[in-house]
């Protein structure tokens, strides 16, 4: 038995050319299926991928070596000045001190602030459109300070996370209830995103190069309701059964570093220079 199947081996064509596969096999063309109509699926699973990645970044895209809850003061103090300024020279000087935050952060991150200061912008021109369109005078004094604040909320989300937000507003004493209110919003967006994503990777399976109805979004919607008040209820059932109150909520201590100062050495220069320039004005 052995030696007829060593004889059946040695019997076995040794052509290479017999055993390749045939043409058609071996074509390494990739047809794709053409999609004229109905891509409200495809365009939207990379815009919800998108929006899943950033809601779980844990670290930002720079890592600031500041407190977050000087940061946060640092964001609102210099918001409100360049609100409340209506000189330019103060102006001035807010996007140099800003230009000199830029200088400092890599070649990346100033390409991702530049995009998201872009989006910012083009928000902000469509929500004031009719305001700057009935405003007669000072539109360039307007424009200015909207990219000033544009330019430093840009800023501000490329150098702190989202748990990093919540730990400032922690370890600056704010109500637990608003601190729990922003974090579970933050993380039912996020899980409702991945179910979206999923949703639309279903739907992009079953129409695989077949017209998708614009219908499909009612049915998304409504799949989207349920899922969240199901969700809500059960995370509200499970907190009862917990025993949860309002004093479960961990709190932090307020941090301070060398950077620490450096950025309120800023601040505390920016309301000086504000001071000066307006009591010169008057």
């Amino acid at each position: 038995m052995i030696q007829q199947t060593k004889h059946q081996i040695n019997n076995y064509p040794q052509d290479k050319s017999t055993q390749k596969l045939p043409v058609w096999l071996m074509n390494s063309e990739r047809h794709q299926v053409p999609l004229t109509k109905g891509r409200l699926v495809q365009d939207n699973l990379s815009k919800f991928a998108g929006l899943v990645a950033f809601l779980t970044r844990i670290t930002p895209v720079y890592s600031a070596k500041n407190s977050p809850w000087v940061r946060i003061i640092e964001l609102i103090g210099l918001t409100i000045l360049i609100v409340l300024s209506s000189q330019v020279m103060f102006l001035w000087l807010m996007l140099i001190l800003m230009l000199v935050h830029l200088l400092i952060l890599p070649g990346s991150v100033i390409l991702t602030i530049s995009k998201k200061l872009c989006k910012l912008l083009l928000i902000s021109l469509v929500v004031l459109l009719p305001s700057l369109l009935l405003q007669a005078n000072n539109i360039g004094l307007f424009l200015a300070r909207i990219a000033l604040i544009m330019l430093n909320i840009s800023i501000f989300l490329s150098i702190t996370s989202w748990p990093q937000f919540i730990q400032g507003l922690k370890q600056l004493h704010l109500p637990n209830v608003m601190i729990l209110t922003l974090d579970i919003t933050m993380k039912y967006v996020y899980t409702l995103g991945v179910y979206i994503q999923e949703l639309l990777s279903s739907i992009k399976l079953r129409t695989f190069g077949q017209h998708v109805n614009r219908r499909v979004l009612g049915v998304i919607i409504g799949q989207v309701y349920l899922s969240a008040k199901k969700r809500t209820s059960d995370l509200y059932q499970a907190m009862l059964l917990r025993g949860y109150n309002s004093n479960n909520v961990a709190s932090w201590r307020i941090s301070w570093n060398k950077y620490d100062t450096i950025s309120m050495g800023e601040l505390l220069f920016a309301i000086v220079t504000y001071c000066l320039i307006q009591g010169v004005v008057a």
